[in-house]
This record gives C-alpha cells, sequence and structure tokens, in this order.
C-alpha cells in the first residue's frame, strides 16, 4: 500500500485526500498546509483540507517533519499549494510529487495563470498535472487538462473551471501516477512542438489593470476586464475626470 501526503489548502484538497482515504491501493498518511486560513473559492462547497484533517484525525505535518521521518513516503500531491516544496522534501517520497499547476504549461508558468491566459486572449485555458523537480513549473508533464474558454468567462470562473479539470483528470490518471507509470513529455518536447514557454512572476501583473477611456471599446480591453474580474480582488479601472471607475464583467440579476 502506497503511503501518501497531500499538500494544499483549498476544497480541491480535499478532495484529493478523500478520494485517495478511499482507495485499497493507497493510504493517506498525512497532509501539508501551506496557507491555514486561505479563502474559500473553489468550485465546491466542501471543507478546507485543514478542517477536515482535522475532523478526521489525519497528521498535520510540515517540511521538517517530512525531512526528519526515518521512513520514505511514496507519493506526494501538491493540490494548488502555496509554497515551494525543497528539495530535501522531495526527495523522500520514491515516486515524487505530483502538481496541480492552474495554467498550461508550458506558456504560463508561474504566478497568475488564469490572468495572464484571458489577457492573451487565448480560447483555450486549463491547468497542468506534473511532476515536482528543482525548478519552478518546470518538471515533467503527465497532462495538459484543457478546458474552453467561452466570451463570459472571467478569472474568476476560469479559476473554477480549471480546478475542476484538474481534479477530474488526477482522478483518472491515478492508478498510473500512484504506480509510477503515467507517462510523460519534457518541457523542453513541448516547446518542440510548438509551445511557447513562458514564467511570470509576482510583479507581472504590475500596471495592467488601467484601461483609458479611448481603448474601452477594443477587444484587448475586454480581456483586461476579464482577467481581472475575481471576487475580493481588484478589478481593471479606467478614469473619469480623475475619479476612479472600477470594470467588470455583467452577470445575470445584476
Amino acid at each position: 500500500m502506497k503511503r501518501i501526503i497531500v499538500f494544499g489548502d483549498l476544497p480541491i484538497a480535499t478532495k484529493v485526500a478523500k478520494f485517495i482515504k478511499k482507495r485499497s491501493d493507497a493510504k493517506l498518511v498525512g497532509i501539508v498546509i501551506g496557507n491555514k486560513n486561505p479563502k474559500k473559492i473553489d468550485p465546491w462547497d466542501d471543507e478546507l483540507l485543514i478542517d477536515y484533517a482535522r475532523r478526521t484525525k489525519i497528521d498535520v505535518l510540515d517540511f521538517e517533519a517530512i525531512k526528519n521521518s526515518v521512513t520514505q513516503y511514496d507519493l506526494g500531491v501538491s493540490c494548488r499549494f502555496s509554497k515551494i516544496i525543497p528539495m530535501d522534501v522531495i526527495n523522500k517520497f520514491t515516486i515524487g510529487i505530483a502538481n496541480f499547476h492552474g495554467g498550461l504549461l508550458p506558456e504560463f508558468g508561474g504566478l497568475f495563470s488564469v490572468n495572464h491566459t484571458l489577457l492573451s486572449g487565448s480560447t483555450i485555458g486549463g491547468g497542468t498535472l506534473h511532476w515536482i523537480n528543482s525548478g519552478i513549473d518546470t518538471g515533467p508533464i503527465i497532462k495538459r487538462c484543457v478546458v474552453e474558454i467561452t466570451d463570459d468567462d472571467t478569472a474568476f470562473s476560469l479559476f473554477q473551471k480549471t480546478q475542476i479539470v484538474l481534479l477530474e483528470n488526477f482522478i483518472a490518471l491515478f492508478s498510473d501516477i500512484i504506480n509510477n507509470e503515467a507517462k510523460t513529455k519534457t518541457i523542453v518536447e513541448l516547446v518542440n512542438e510548438g509551445h511557447i514557454a513562458k514564467y511570470f512572476d509576482k510583479n507581472s501583473l504590475n500596471g495592467l489593470k488601467y484601461i483609458s477611456l479611448h481603448e474601452l471599446d477594443k477587444e484587448s480591453s475586454i480581456n483586461k476586464i476579464r482577467a481581472f474580474d475575481f471576487p475580493g480582488h481588484e478589478p481593471a479601472f479606467t478614469l473619469i475626470n480623475g475619479k476612479k471607475i472600477n470594470l467588470t464583467m455583467s452577470r445575470d440579476g445584476a
């Protein structure tokens, strides 16, 4: 029976933990929390991972506990985890740590994947299942989990669609992943197939939210409005007579 640790915070991580708990070939031996007070923004009405762990008495570990463990673990699953996992933790897993990345790789590595996907005008979005290595979003790709982007999608709706498709594909591929039989492609292979590798850091959205009045009727401005339409975050905006006017997509019943 494979020993598994889930890294995460949001209900998507809880879904993964519950799925593993039901398996006869796997044992959930612990969880690692990145953010103890995350906003509950997943598309499912489920509890946060920390609450699930406390309720079901699953061990809550940290990096030090894993590094100092006298035994090896088999598989780690990083479900939109909010911290960088160091190599001395990754090396404690005989199979490795599979990561749920919130954008399509290699085009949208790093941060703010849904924002940059919409800003680019792409007609597809989604997430990527990949193995974690010493780089950031550079490990072997298990599956690009693609969703269609509609004219009504915002950063928030794309985020939710991405969570769903990541979970669905992980469940579908779990047997291959846990048996170390999942077929992969490297970033280099995907680039050679025509994909463009890009990485976006914490400053990559700076200065992009402002839309001047003469740009409002351009398609790029619509993409910008959609890209920053996410509850709890500052939206795109324009200025009228020096007054800041927030810009969001209209919603049914609004």
